[in-house]
Parts: structure tokens; C-alpha cells; sequence
């Protein structure tokens, strides 16, 4: 299910819970596939900001280049600059690689089992792998975060950039939203398998 068709789900939901008593009638798969869909509408917009930051990335690049060819002097702060925009990419825009199927996947052995094992991969790989080794590391981090802030850890390098504890602050966050979208991954695959098994009860 597209991310569109998720938001399309998600606003007939809002409607329907619009109306006087709606909500002790609503079922429960519509009120999962809206936490879905918002989940998946945040992450979006998380990773699709994120994106602008290549940009930014591609010109601080292009200016250190330019500054050292042109006028040979370079700056450890732009240096460091520019890997810090690197990690900020990578730890925001991993949930949004998930959410788009861009991840690295190891099928060799996937693509030889039945469809009914396939559907239940999808839903206990997001629930059983993803979600607890994300709020894992995201915990785990949060120490790293708290011990660079309590030292005012700034770079060791002259020059270089201080306040290094908003950079290492991205990791739980970043791990948070791999979190996220495990939840969303989680109910809209398990909603998937039934809508099938139902649809075959129909046969």
C-alpha cells in the first residue's frame, strides 16, 4: 500500500469519526490504519526535508574544493562541517528508506518460500527486528548524547566545530523514527494479511 493510499485511508477515517457517535462504531483495522498512515505521513515529511540537506552537503563540498583550488586555504570547521551534514542525512533519512523499500534486502532465501510465509515475514520482521533494535540503539545513544553535553564535548581538531552533542543527538532521534516506522510497517503488512485472507474467505 502506496503512501498516497495510506493518506486517502487515513482522511475517509477522519470523516467517519467526524460523525455524532462515530467513534464507538469505527473499527478497530481503521482506527490501526490511521496511526499508520499518520506515521507514515510524518516520516515522509522527515525524510523528504532531510533531502534538501544534500544540497547543502553538494555546495559545502563545492566551496571547499573551490576555497583550497582557487585561493589554497581550506577550514577544519567546513571539513568537519560537511561529514556532520553527512550523518545528519544518513540518521534521518533511514526511516525513510525503509518506508520506500530502498533498503538492502537479502532475498536469497525469501524468494523460495509460499506467499503465507512471505506475509507473516512482513509483519513479524517490522515487529521483531526493526522496532526492538531500533528503540535499543536509540536508548543506548541517549547516553552518548547526555556525556558529550555534560563535558561540553567540542572537536579535538583546532579549529573544529564545538557543541559536538547536537550532532550525536541525531542517533536517537534518527533510531526513533526507524522505530516509528517499524509500528507502521507492523499494522498496515498485518491489515494486508487479513484484507487477503478475507478476500479469499469471499471466493
Amino acid at each position: 500500500m502506496s503512501v498516497t493510499e495510506d493518506h486517502a485511508c487515513a482522511v475517509n477515517a477522519a470523516q467517519v469519526l467526524a460523525e455524532p457517535g462515530a467513534r464507538s462504531r469505527v473499527p478497530a483495522s481503521v482506527r490501526a490504519q490511521r496511526v499508520a498512515a499518520t506515521l507514515d505521513r510524518f516520516v515522509e515529511r522527515i525524510g523528504r526535508a532531510s533531502a534538501w540537506l544534500t544540497l547543502l552537503l553538494v555546495l559545502l563540498v563545492a566551496g571547499d574544493v573551490g576555497a583550497r583550488y582557487f585561493w589554497h586555504v581550506s577550514s577544519v570547521a567546513e571539513q568537519e562541517l560537511e561529514w556532520h551534514v553527512l550523518a545528519v542525512i544518513a540518521m534521518l533519512a533511514a526511516s525513510y528508506t525503509i518506508q520506500q523499500g530502498e533498503h538492502v534486502r537479502v532475498d536469497i532465501f525469501y524468494n523460495r518460500y509460499s506467499e503465507r510465509v512471505k506475509q507473516w515475514m512482513e509483519v513479524l520482521l517490522p515487529l521483531l527486528v526493526i522496532l526492538p533494535v531500533a528503540l535499543f540503539l536509540a536508548a543506548v545513544s541517549v547516553k552518548f548524547v547526555w556525556m558529550s553535553y555534560a563535558i561540553n564535548e567540542t572537536s579535538p581538531d583546532p579549529g573544529g566545530l564545538p557543541a559536538r552533542w547536537l550532532l550525536k543527538a541525531t542517533m536517537p532521534v534518527g533510531f526513533g523514527l526507524v522505530a516509528l516506522q517499524g509500528i507502521a510497517m507492523t499494522i498496515k503488512n498485518y491489515l494486508a494479511m487479513r484484507a487477503n485472507d478475507e478476500a479469499g474467505d469471499g471466493h
